[in-house]
């Protein structure tokens, strides 16, 4: 078993003091100072017919020249499938609308990937609004699930984009998906409905900042992934704020509350609509993916969870793609959650990798699912507790902690009081510092 590292938890894990964990993407420079409206190349809007060849033609013009600006302006216009280039920037102008086609083979034959605009391999994009891409709630019949249409936006290989002041809505599968991309900048982007609002696979470098996801399925989703900084977020889902498998990430400044805004799709397909946000974290590593990154030095840091099944959720052996990679090192600074309807729940591997800390954190359950503890811990490494506050109904221990290496109590507190606060199994070291009030 590994040895617990101190340095993690009392440095704050430099993300949390030092600065951006990623860098930012630097200004716009395409090949040649071009910009362009759609309607210079014949588009037209509040058109019913898509438009798609006439911006496709104005996109590839512009690439041509080595880049440039293309205008969305006020009206509604239709499309199907877009290929974007390197140093094209698009600007959707307020009441402006890129609005998807409701007809799946419009995008495509009918595969996984399609959406209604894609980058490959591309370079210096930048997406930015205030207008509105809105994927029209466009379903596939021989899609994912039976009904999974395009995603919004679909990046595959790409380096130094920005998606920045921009709307996304009601796309057939995620907002934004991106695979093999580095050097990311989501800002003040607001997705509604769909599924994922994002999705990342393999990713790195990625500053997600001021965003806003109110979605139907999970808010950031995908594994593989490293660097990635969320700040002064609203997290809103019927399924899971972060179902994310990522090595250095950094949550701060974020607001997280149930039930979700819009239902999770599958479930108003089965007759059954749903809107309870499920959690706010969850370790993501599929085994079918193949993962190679663990999940490692998380930090969540001024942060509010409310209304939320469960704070963080993590099984090694039995999730539901949890196990093809372990979550190690993980901590909480100046979180408050409340109305929690599960424990905080892990169940760590064999090895005993995972570590938890929190300091100055706050948990209480929902009245009428207080009696559990509010932390549930198996086969760790180290929990490390100082100044945490854990309410639940008295009637069962805050935590219950089996088969670990470590166990640090430094000011905890449970409310109400009670007299077995605590359930210990198996657990090598256990130090209770100073007993709060």
């Amino acid at each position: 078993m590994p040895m617990f590292d101190r340095r993690f938890f009392v440095r704050g894990a430099a993300l949390a003091l030092g600065g951006s964990v990623v860098s930012r993407t630097k200004a716009f420079e395409p090949g040649e100072s071009l910009e362009h409206s759609v309607t210079d190349f014949g588009a037209r809007p509040d058109r019913q017919a898509p438009q798609t060849a006439a911006i496709q033609s104005a996109i590839d013009a512009l690439s041509r020249r080595g880049g440039g600006t293309l205008r969305f302006p006020p009206g509604v216009f239709v499309a199907g499938a877009l290929q974007l280039q390197t140093n094209i920037r698009l600007v959707f102008e307020r009441e402006s609308v890129l609005k998807g086609s409701g007809d799946w083979r419009d995008y495509g034959e009918g595969r996984w990937l399609d959406a209604l605009i894609t980058a490959r391999d591309a370079r210096n994009i930048r997406i930015e609004g205030p207008g509105l891409i809105d994927g029209a709630d466009c379903t596939n019949p021989k899609g994912e699930e039976g009904f999974r249409g395009p995603h919004g936006i679909v990046f595959l290989g790409c380096r130094d984009v920005v998606v920045a002041d921009v709307r996304i809505a009601r796309t057939g599968n995620y907002g934004l998906y991106c695979r093999d991309c580095a050097e990311f900048e989501l800002r003040n982007l607001k997705v509604r409905g769909g599924h994922d609002a994002v999705h990342a696979q393999a990713c790195a470098k990625f500053n997600i900042r001021d965003c806003d996801f109110r979605t139907g399925d999970d808010c950031l989703a995908g594994c593989d992934n490293r660097d990635f900084e969320v700040v002064g977020c609203q997290i809103n889902s019927s399924c899971n704020g972060f179902r994310l498998g990522c090595a250095n990430l950094a949550v701060k400044k974020c607001k997280f509350w149930g039930p979700g805004e819009y239902p999770h799709l599958i479930s108003v397909r089965r007759g059954a609509p749903r809107t309870n946000m499920l959690a706010a974290f969850v370790h993501f590593a599929p085994k079918d993916r193949s993962p190679k990154l663990p999940s490692d030095h998380w930090l969540v840091q001024d942060c509010t969870i409310d209304k939320v099944d469960q704070v963080y959720g993590y099984d090694y052996q039995r999730g539901l793609w949890q196990t093809g990679q372990p979550a190690k090192r993980l901590r909480f600074v100046n979180v408050k959650a409340a109305g929690i309807v599960k424990p905080l729940r892990v169940r760590g591997d064999a090895d005993r990798q995972f570590e938890l800390a929190f300091d100055k954190v706050e948990i209480a359950l929902r009245e009428d699912r207080a009696d559990q503890p509010v932390i549930d811990a198996t086969q760790f490494g180290a929990l490390v507790f100082q100044d945490v506050v854990l309410q639940n109904s008295g009637k069962s221990p805050v935590i219950v902690a089996r088969d670990g290496g470590k166990l640090c109590l430094d000011r905890v507190r449970s409310i109400p009081k009670s007299e077995t606060p605590y359930v210990f199994e198996r657990i090598e070291e256990v130090r209770i510092d100073r007993p709060a009030d």
